[in-house]
């Protein structure tokens, strides 16, 4: 066991009305845990709410409130605090109607010494790596909406479309402090697997996500206004569409289709693939996420062309966008409470790109609604006349 001047492992809090079960835990764990003890349920919520522990040990059976109780208004109070049960011989059924009810796991008195400090081992770790991930998390979201914020106000500065070589410079360094953390997490999954891979793994996952989101960001924004042409190709729509779709973690019960009028094969058009698909990939993301929650979620999208052009309809059965929000959905956002909606850069991008291809976006919609976003660009003998260099485009 730890010295008493070693740093403590974590908190513990021990609500129990039992006073030798109580003073067994304490005795057992005090020289790696700080250790709280409460004998009745609203003494352990006063606890609870002071010294936020990590791990929190409580028996089923008690006057007054009993631990079903007990454990519902510590849920209330902090849902990702790990809670263990003590229960006695018979109590089996109560026991399994705690972890119906938010427990993380139960023990039977009288608990096996080895046993129970494996068990607090476990789950003051996973307290802690829920606490973390939680702060990352929130940590992540407010550099993103700052990025965005800072994109925003200094587009005010340069012409809509320009990319300042320096605002990139600023937003790689807390990219590259955020891969760093990755890569530290990554050597700490390894060596905790046993114990905690699946929480390390969500956590991986959620980081990656974000700095991904971000990455995306900072590319597509310092291509805006540097169209390549030795990057122009032809581009089959409907097949570039659908691997968007595929390339989205979208949700089973999507009802998903693309129409056409006429062969598929004749929606062409000339542009870079990376740009084009990024900002197509945007607006399915969009519309994947605006019918999570719908009954009989659906996305429909439609291709049809002119003589000239060639037009994109993506139509969702979604909760819709408000009049207030359409007013600057194609803008960058540039307050705290558009980046708390949800705003950001996306759109602003995706339009950027399709008016560097000489196309066209827009976005109607009303909440719970639905939305239907309409996309033009040239067919790909069209923009043989718009773009000055016809020669270096590439057949894909």
């Amino acid at each position: 066991m730890a010295d008493e001047a070693t740093e403590k492992l974590g908190t513990v809090l021990v609500i129990d009305d039992e006073q030798g079960p109580r003073e067994s835990l304490r005795m057992v764990l005090k020289y790696d845990y700080d250790m709280f003890l409460a004998d009745r349920v609203d003494a352990g919520i006063l606890l609870l709410r002071e010294k936020n522990p990590d791990l929190v040990i409580m028996d089923i059976r008690m006057p007054e409130k009993n631990g079903i109780e007990g454990l519902q208004e510590i849920r209330e109070i902090n849902p990702t605090v790990s809670i263990v049960m003590l229960t006695g011989f018979g109590d089996l059924e109560t026991a399994q109607q705690a972890i119906r009810h938010g427990a993380t796991d139960y023990l039977q008195k009288p608990f096996d010494v080895d046993e129970i400090q494996a068990v607090v081992k476990k789950y003051v770790e996973r307290t802690k790596l829920k606490s973390r991930k939680k702060q990352a998390q929130e940590e992540l979201t407010k550099m993103t909406q700052s990025l965005g914020r800072e994109v925003g106000r200094t587009n005010k500065l340069t012409s809509l479309g320009a990319a300042s070589s320096e605002l990139v410079r600023d937003l790689r360094n807390p990219l590259t402090i955020v891969r760093g953390y990755l890569d530290l997490l990554s050597y700490e999954l390894k060596e905790k697997q046993e114990t905690t891979s699946d929480e390390l793994s969500e956590y991986l996952d959620q980081i990656e996500a974000n700095v991904g989101r971000c990455a995306d960001l900072v590319e597509s924004w310092r291509a805006l206004g540097r169209l390549d042409f030795s990057q122009m190709q032809r581009l089959n729509l409907p097949k570039l569409v659908n691997d968007c779709y595929r390339d989205t973690a979208a949700h089973p019960d999507i009802a998903f289709s693309i129409e056409a009028d006429g062969p598929e094969d004749q929606y062409e058009m000339l542009g870079d693939r990376t740009q084009v698909k990024r900002a197509l990939q945007n607006l399915i993301d969009n519309a994947v996420k605006a019918v999570e929650h719908a009954t009989g979620p659906r996305i429909t999208v439609h291709f049809s062309m002119t003589k000239t052009d060639m037009e994109i309809k993506i139509v969702d059965n979604g909760c819709g966008v408000d009049t207030k929000t359409l007013q600057w959905v194609f803008e960058p956002l540039d307050t705290a409470s558009q980046a708390e909606a949800g705003a950001g850069l996306g759109l602003f991008i995706t339009k950027k790109v399709l008016e560097e291809h000489c196309g066209t976006l827009g976005l109607e919609s009303r909440v719970g609604d639905g939305a239907v976003v309409t996309v033009r660009v040239p067919q790909a003998h069209t923009a043989l006349g718009y773009f000055s260099s016809p020669e270096s485009m590439v057949r894909a």
